[in-house]
């Protein structure tokens, strides 16, 4: 907005009137550009990865169901290997004063 009011007073006072604007508008017309192949440019990387993620995504993968079977039998089995083992009370008052004393950290 300042360039083009300076245009405008350029133009009342200066002889080359029309050099001078026609010099104004090709500057501006150039950022658009500028800006417009930007633009351009950004969308089109987006919708390029966007497709490349649609075609890795739709690609078929061998045996899933098996590999999610046997990584929840895994899990099952790894699960019913631990053991419960109650706390004892001086567990319980080491982890009471512990929060405790990192109460005042956290307000």
């Amino acid at each position: 907005m300042l360039k083009r009011s300076k245009a405008a007073i350029r133009q009342w006072f200066s002889p080359d009137q029309a050099a001078q604007a026609r010099e104004d508008d090709k500057v501006c017309s150039v950022r658009r550009g500028f800006f417009k192949r930007a633009a351009v440019a950004a969308v089109s990387v987006a919708g390029t990865a966007g497709l490349a993620k649609i075609v890795v995504d739709s690609s078929p993968q061998p045996k899933l169901q098996d590999k999610y079977a046997k990584d929840h039998l895994a899990g099952e089995q790894e699960l019913m290997e631990w053991e419960y083992v109650l706390m004892s009370e001086r567990e319980k008052a080491d982890m009471v004063q512990a929060f405790i004393d990192n109460y005042s950290d956290q307000v």
